[in-house]
């Protein structure tokens, strides 16, 4: 579960040093005005992702090299189980990195670094999980990660502040019959990513992820859903929309991409390590049915 989970995270982390940057809300937790303030050397900063609550990413001055400062919540409904994300996440990661304890973030937090230029912190406060990025044009300097922390004390907020984690699993992407279909009645977690993304998961190791993004020039349906997997066209949610689904690579998975609004909406299935069943693939059509009409609503 933690490998699949943390891949999509990485994934959302990512997704705007390599998107074409649109119009995004402003961060309810995080005026772009103090990321400009506290790291001047590549401003001006844009908000690529906002929204009032799950995830806030910035991206640096486009005339640079890429970089980005963004965090992300995860809240769960009880301490014990913040308390195995954040231990299954420092496992993981430390099999990949040199992990660095964090004092005074949080109740705990460790920090790594995938390469000079970049930095993540993760930490746990009760309930909540918090993931910050830092990647900069250059090597993270010391006084570089002792800002991120300045900043990213603003996601810790949510850890006493029930409406923002009642907001945080409330999808508008998702509605609960189809949730409840796809998952079979079992126990699932919804998780809130910002304005665009919603991530609902269970103890079975069953994933469903909503990615939102504008279309900009050479970003299609196609594109998005990538090579290497078995396509059929869906009418029913528009032109050139699609379900993907017996890929070669990655991990076994369903997929349904559709532009609506101007919008490129993709969710994305993975089921225990096995390839989604035709219920599943049917359901994940329904469900998309439901998002294209939020779509069409904004």
């Amino acid at each position: 579960m933690f490998r699949i989970v943390t891949r999509l995270l990485f994934l959302l982390t990512l997704a705007g040093v390599v998107v074409t940057a649109h119009a995004a809300e402003e961060c309810g937790l995080l005026p772009t005005s103090e990321v400009d303030q506290t790291f001047a050397e590549f401003a001006p900063w844009r908000t690529m992702v906002g929204g009032a609550v799950g995830s806030c990413k910035f991206l640096s001055n486009p005339h640079l090299e890429p970089g980005m400062f963004s965090f992300l919540q995860q809240f769960k409904s009880s301490k014990g189980d913040a308390s195995s994300v954040y231990d299954a996440m420092r496992k993981g990661f430390s099999d990949a990195y040199t992990i660095t304890e964090v004092a005074g973030f949080g109740d705990r937090a460790f920090r790594f670094a995938a390469d000079a230029r970049s930095n993540t912190i993760v930490a746990q406060k009760n309930k909540l999980v918090v993931t910050i990025t830092l990647l900069l044009p250059r090597a993270v300097t010391d006084a570089d990660f002792r800002s991120a922390i300045k900043l990213g004390q603003v996601a810790l907020r949510g850890a006493d502040d029930p409406e923002m984690a009642r907001k945080a699993s409330t999808c508008p992407w998702f509605n609960e019959s189809g949730l409840k279909k796809l998952f079979g009645g079992k126990p699932y977690e919804v998780q809130v990513h910002g304005e665009n993304s919603c991530m609902a998961a269970d103890k079975q190791q069953r994933v469903l992820l909503a990615s939102v993004m504008a279309l900009s020039r050479g970003l299609t349906i196609g594109v998005l859903l990538g090579d290497g997997c078995q396509q059929s066209d869906l009418p029913e949610l528009g032109k050139d929309a699609k379900l993907s689904f017996n890929c070669k690579g990655g991990n076994p998975r369903a997929e349904v991409g559709f532009e609506v609004n101007g919008l490129a909406v993709r969710l994305t299935w993975v089921a225990r390590g096995v390839e989604p069943s035709e219920a599943d693939k049917a359901t994940l059509v329904e469900l998309a049915k439901h998002a294209r009409s939020v779509g069409a609503a904004r």
